[in-house]
């Protein structure tokens, strides 16, 4: 599934069939969806099911899902795009590119401070009132006044309606607005909701613009999802602009065992299934009836090594623990479940810049001998236990790692590699938002770290959980550099800022991108119309049902 960074953890769970913001606005016709768990498809066998009232249907497994206000959600899954449109979308194939979905498309002002939002006329929500940009305009400043990702799109300062489009007035232009309005943090809310709704009752009756609406939600089981009979998009990666061919959607949410999981997908029990960990890709290749594909949401596992760290201090000891690190093997021992990662913006990524890719992996990876050269010219000796030292003390340090997932099997291919060379890696696992906190009070000697985003400037900005890592000056000209490529309205300028943003933080050898993630979805491949992009999304518009 596609995962997104919390910034919050608490999670409202309220249980209710949900209703239109106001007591006057219009319902659809009833589609006599299953409720209170009463759902479960008369003849499934697996792709569009008819369930035993003759409504068409499928089932997705995904995570616990935090609530209908995407203004305010700390995590989003993905099925949860289901319900909420995004104004554009990062195209999959080139990330510095942007793809019309609720917006026909934008204008920028030639001094990057006049930005038009061009809408479509006749979009709706599912109560059948109309999206207007007062609805736009709303929604945004809704976003600018509490929400946790507002300092995304901080630089917009005033907004006005044209017709039917919008007019952002920018106090500076910057890249990171455009990134945001394609992501699920940002999109439209009816200005009813917003107006007369405390945020505890958004959280579950908020009503966002999207090809399907919340009918029923039973926390830690499942949610029923009916199409928006009004639907419209504009995105091209799809055929069907309008309504899906849906009765509804079951979404479940139970926690539940991988082997359950891909046995539920096995016995046509769900439809789609998103997140698989490579255990569940291996047996479900050999399924009749399963597709499986990658679907990797672009991010980047990295660690920090602490200078304050007795051993660490010295840049030599820190290039060394990077050059004797094979990525390699390590993809070998988790399966393919990542990618070896050579730079902070990886491939995938806004602004990924080769030079920086090519800088690492030719001069901080993969070179063993030069690791051992530089450890003896920083007084270190091996003694009769296999293990490096200087006047008396072993070169030790503890790597924290996350107490699940790939960082565990890395972390341990991390051990051996640096045992090879006498550097003793004690590993420690813990819950990974416990990580971060060690990191930031200085309380570490090692420590994993991931950032999953398509947009270069957050995970530059986000990167550094550890304040002592540089001094005030050299923080400084990184930031510069950072907020010179957000602020750039040249690609190949904002690219070229991005790699010297990435030379400053390699030239300390404090922070080590190791790897990528790699996701999996996997489906009834008598589903027809599911279109699977490799950065995670799924789109649902196409599905249709051919019994």
């Amino acid at each position: 599934m596609k995962r997104i960074m919390a910034l919050l953890m608490g999670i409202i769970m309220l249980v209710s069939v949900f209703a239109g913001c106001s007591n006057t606005s219009p319902t659809p016709a009833d589609t006599d969806a299953p409720s209170s768990g009463d759902n479960t498809p008369a003849n499934n066998n697996g792709g569009v099911t008819v369930d035993e009232n003759g409504k068409r249907t499928i089932t997705i497994y995904d995570s616990e899902w935090l609530g209908t206000n995407l203004y305010r959600c700390s995590g989003w899954y993905g099925s949860q795009d289901l319900i909420a449109d995004t104004f554009f979308l990062m195209d999959p194939e080139d990330r510095n590119n942007v793809l019309p979905r609720i917006c026909e498309g934008y204008e920028i002002s030639e001094d990057g401070l006049t930005m038009k939002l061009i809408m479509s006329e006749g979009m709706k929500f599912y109560d059948g009132t109309d999206v207007t940009p007062e609805d736009v305009i709303a929604s945004i400043q809704y976003g600018l006044d509490g929400s946790d990702w507002g300092y995304g799109y901080s630089n917009i300062e005033s907004m006005e309606a044209d017709g039917k489009d919008v007019i952002l007035h920018l106090s500076t232009y910057r890249t990171d607005l455009m990134h945001f309005l394609c992501t699920c943090f940002m999109g439209i809310i009816k200005k009813d909701c917003l107006d007369t709704m405390t945020d505890e009752e958004l959280q579950w009756g908020a009503i966002p613009y999207g090809a399907f609406y919340v009918d029923e939600y039973i926390p830690g089981d499942r949610i029923i999802l009916k199409p928006n009979p009004y639907y419209k998009t504009n995105l091209p990666l799809v055929e069907n602009k309008g309504p899906v061919d849906l009765d509804y959607i079951t979404v479940i949410v139970a926690d539940t065992e991988a082997f359950t999981q891909t046995t539920m997908l096995a016995n046509g029990e769900v439809d789609v299934l998103t997140g698989i960990n490579m255990e569940q890709y291996a047996e479900l290749q050999s399924i009749d009836g399963v597709i499986t594909l990658e679907n990797t949401y672009p991010n980047i596992e990295y660690f920090e090594l602490n200078q304050d760290h007795k051993d660490l201090q010295d840049i030599n000891v820190r290039k060394a623990v990077m050059l004797a690190l094979d990525r390699d093997a390590m993809e070998e021992m988790c399966n393919g479940a990542m990618k070896p990662a050579y730079s902070m913006i990886t491939e995938g990524m806004q602004f990924f810049s080769e030079k920086a890719e090519a800088y690492f992996k030719d001069n901080l990876s993969n070179n063993v001998e030069e690791a051992k050269r530089l450890l003896a010219e920083a007084g270190y000796t091996m003694n009769g236990e296999g293990y490096l030292e200087k006047d008396g003390s072993v070169l030790e340090f503890t790597f924290l790692s996350r107490s699940s997932g790939t960082s565990v099997t890395v972390a341990q291919e991390m051990q051996l590699q640096l045992q090879e060379i006498g550097i003793k890696m004690n590993i420690e696992t813990i819950d990974w938002n416990y990580i971060y906190e060690r990191m930031a009070d200085d309380d570490y000697d090692a420590g994993i770290a991931v950032l999953e985003w398509a947009e270069a400037i957050l995970v530059l900005n986000y990167a550094y959980y550890d304040p002592n890592t540089k001094s005030d000056a050299d923080m400084q000209v990184y930031k510069d550099l950072v907020e010179k490529a957000a602020t750039s309205s040249d690609m190949d300028q904002a690219v070229e800022y991005v790699y010297e943003a990435q030379m400053e933080m390699f030239k300390d050898c404090a922070i080590v991108p190791l790897y990528s993630d790699v996701s999996y979805c996997a489906y009834r491949n008598d589903i027809n119309g599911l279109v699977v992009c490799g950065d995670g999304s799924l789109f649902y518009n196409d599905i249709n049902y051919a019994g």
